[in-house]
């Protein structure tokens, strides 16, 4: 499992890069059908579509990066199922406060386009046979 650690804590880089470029498809798409400017918070509609963007893309990388230490510390034995737990939750809780946080004042559909784009990177790797491996 000691293998894999390395691979796992450089993961955020690719979901970071995913996310942003699954937002900036978004946002080619949002403006121009104008759905930018109907959802968005801010003013310009862009402003707000960019910070939705950026506040998923930081969520990504801090989701992976936790998820990296939590694995970090149960191979080395110090503690079981209950750090996951705590862990599992916390990560779920900061996704629902980014969520929050960008259905309140950025544009909605740039957060969540960025934080679904992982799974459906790894929905749509899995069902074409293709693996995630560097």
């Amino acid at each position: 499992m000691k293998k894999h650690l390395p691979h796992a804590c450089s993961e955020w880089r690719r979901l970071v890069i995913g996310g942003a470029a699954a937002g900036m498809i978004y946002l080619l798409v949002a403006l121009m059908t104008g759905l930018s400017a109907a959802v968005s918070r801010l003013d310009p509609p862009v402003l707000g579509s960019l910070c939705g963007i950026v506040s998923g893309c930081i969520f990504l990388a801090v989701n992976t990066l936790l998820l990296h230490a939590t694995i970090k510390r149960i191979a080395s034995g110090r503690s079981g199922p209950g750090i996951y737990r705590l862990s599992y939750a916390g990560r779920y809780l900061l996704a629902g406060v980014v969520l929050a946080v960008g259905f309140a004042f950025f544009d909605p559909f740039a957060v969540f386009v960025v934080l679904v784009s992982p799974k459906i990177t790894y929905l749509v790797c899995a069902l074409a046979g293709i693996g995630m491996e560097s």
